[in-house]
């Protein structure tokens, strides 16, 4: 079964040299996917000239033999200017390397820069290749860090942020320089987008059409938007552009109850499977107006030390519960993700009814 994986594209020699937003034209022309812990990082410069030339003979053996390269970082020492012996890397080689070897025909590989998304396939060719390119044609690979190869990687550009699900751009909020996103959904959603590009996977290019895979596909702004939209349709409630700020905290934006001028609204949205996704009642003690709480996947607590789940009963349709309020008295309610959810399908279908397009387009891909 085929996999799906992020790559971040900024090993350190790149950044070191000023070269990042170069890799991943590099990928694209080269046909490859690749990372950095070359044998001429670490503690290369600290050898003897003796045993840079004993490492660099070594380089040209290990070439298409990960095993090689292995057992240099694993099992040899070199000596150095101080006549110390030391060994690469500590002798253990990074897990990022074990997961790029890992990697197996129709995997597929998401990568970004300047804004732009690009989604990879490992075809049937692609194999490990030890670049480290002694000559001057190629002498870039090594101020680029991108010595550790796959090839033979087929490459296709998805487009901007507003184009990628959801669950792919948390990915890349994550730690970690190759990861595996280990869901069916970004699975399913992964290849119906790279069949855009050759029709490769034979596939329905549709996923199921519910909740889960509803939220999977929208971005953290989408969630906010989706929310927001929801209250305006219900209650005319109208955001004041000027208190949607990157730092502002514990909300996303203050809102307007058009028959009360004086009635702050306040929302938090929450989008994901991790804790991240949690929120806590705690932080919103303070807040001077009534706030809606959302969170599509996690869990509301009382306090973040909190290890018992606030408990909501949504009922069927309902819209929100109760759950606390703030030291003003004003009431703090959890929404039915459910109800969101409901309320998009019928946008979708409903014309009349306000909805971004950046949400509206995912139902593309529902059946």
């Amino acid at each position: 079964m085929s996999r799906v994986w992020r790559l971040h594209t900024k090993p350190k020699v790149s950044v070191k040299n000023k070269l990042e937003d170069k890799i991943v034209n590099e990928f694209r022309n080269r046909k490859i996917v690749a990372v950095g812990w070359t044998l001429r990082e670490d503690i290369y410069n600290e050898l003897t000239n003796d045993e840079k030339i004993r490492l660099e003979k070594s380089e040209v053996l290990i070439k298409n033999d990960f095993e090689k390269y292995k057992k240099i970082i694993e099992e040899n020492t070199y000596e150095t200017i101080k006549g110390e012996k030391k060994i690469f890397f500590n002798g253990k080689v990074n897990v990022n390397l074990i997961r790029l070897n890992d990697l197996k025909k129709d995997d597929l590989i998401w990568i970004r820069s300047k804004g732009k998304y690009y989604l990879g396939r490992v075809t049937e060719k692609s194999h490990y290749l030890y670049a480290y390119r002694d000559s001057e044609k190629n002498s870039g690979i090594l101020k680029l860090g991108i010595n550790n190869q796959f090839t033979d990687i087929e490459w296709y550009e998805i487009g901007s942020e507003s184009d990628i699900p959801g669950r792919i751009l948390i990915a890349f909020y994550q730690k970690g320089t190759l990861i595996e996103i280990d869901e069916k959904s970004v699975l399913d959603i992964s290849q119906i987008m790279y069949n855009k590009k050759d029709n490769y996977y034979k596939i329905t290019n549709k996923i199921v059409n519910n909740k889960e895979n509803f939220y999977d596909l929208l971005s953290p702004s989408d969630c906010e938007d989706l929310l927001y939209f929801y209250l305006y349709y219900k209650y005319k409630y109208v955001a004041i552009p000027s208190t949607n700020k990157i730092n502002t905290q514990n909300y996303e934006f203050e809102m307007l109850d058009p028959e009360n001028r004086n009635e702050k609204i306040f929302i938090q949205v929450k989008n994901g499977h991790s804790k991240g996704a949690n929120l806590y009642l705690e932080n919103f003690k303070k807040t001077d107006g009534i706030v809606y709480l959302l969170t599509t996947d996690g869990n509301i607590y009382n306090t973040k030390n909190s290890k018992k789940v606030i408990q909501i009963d949504f009922k069927q349709n309902y819209e929100f519960e109760e759950i606390g309020s703030t030291k003003n008295n004003k009431k703090i309610y959890a929404i039915n993700p459910e109800v969101l959810y409901e309320f998009a399908k019928k946008a979708y279908e409903d014309e009349s009814i306000l909805m971004p397009q950046s949400i509206l387009q995912w139902f593309e891909y529902l059946e």
